[in-house]
């Protein structure tokens, strides 16, 4: 395909946005954050989440809030640590298989930096198994994290597609964490559309006292 083939792709996936956010599931849930109380995304948090919002890819029968008790719901899709920092695949592992009967002995310390820089580190009892800092910003009453992935296959919307997934992250009115991520997944021949799907997960994830 020709160059302005490629470029047209691109503009298409720009105007339709990719993935989009939605709060419908936690809106009335949250509190909005403005620049004198975004510090309060500072703090201890469990590594597994104490619920799960609405209904999405693990939980799509339900309609409401449900608890995550299950083992197969505390694995890396609802990681705290990995929810934030989409690690690729093969840097999960040793996150992935952590006992559920020893959660309580690993918690997610989060410390914000100069308003846009996110400093995560997981702990198991005193000892600190990683830290990573990302970037981010302070929009619409959460924060965005810098580390949108898009992924594009072929030629969107010609003869390919795309897959992208971005995450911010707010606070409850009981001041637990929430971690929202927008997915999407689109492909098509020749800009006629074809099976794709878009959608929003969400974890609430306790804070240690």
């Amino acid at each position: 395909m020709t160059s302005k083939g490629i470029f047209l792709g691109l503009i298409l996936i720009s105007f339709l946005g990719c993935a989009s956010y939605s709060k419908k599931e936690f809106r009335k849930y949250y509190t909005k954050l403005n620049e004198s109380s975004l510090n309060r995304i500072n703090g201890k948090f469990l590594l597994y989440p104490e619920k799960i919002y609405g209904a999405n890819f693990e939980n799509r029968h339900w309609d409401s809030i449900s608890y995550a008790n299950s083992r197969q719901r505390r694995t890396v899709h609802s990681n705290l640590y990995q929810e934030m920092v989409d690690e690729p695949l093969k840097n999960r592992m040793t996150f992935d298989f952590f006992g559920v009967d020893e959660e309580q002995n690993y918690h997610v310390l989060l410390n914000l930096k100069k308003k846009s820089l996110l400093e995560i580190t997981v702990f198991q009892g005193t000892e600190q198994i990683v830290d990573t800092v990302i970037g981010g910003k302070l929009k619409e009453g959460m924060f965005y994290l810098n580390n949108k992935d898009l992924t594009i296959n072929g030629i969107p919307f010609l003869i390919g597609g795309y897959e992208s997934d971005k995450r911010r992250i707010g606070i409850t009115k009981d001041n637990n964490l929430i971690v929202n991520t927008a997915i999407g997944n689109e492909g098509g021949v020749l800009f006629i559309i074809g099976a794709g799907y878009q959608y929003n997960k969400t974890f609430e994830y306790q804070r240690i006292k």
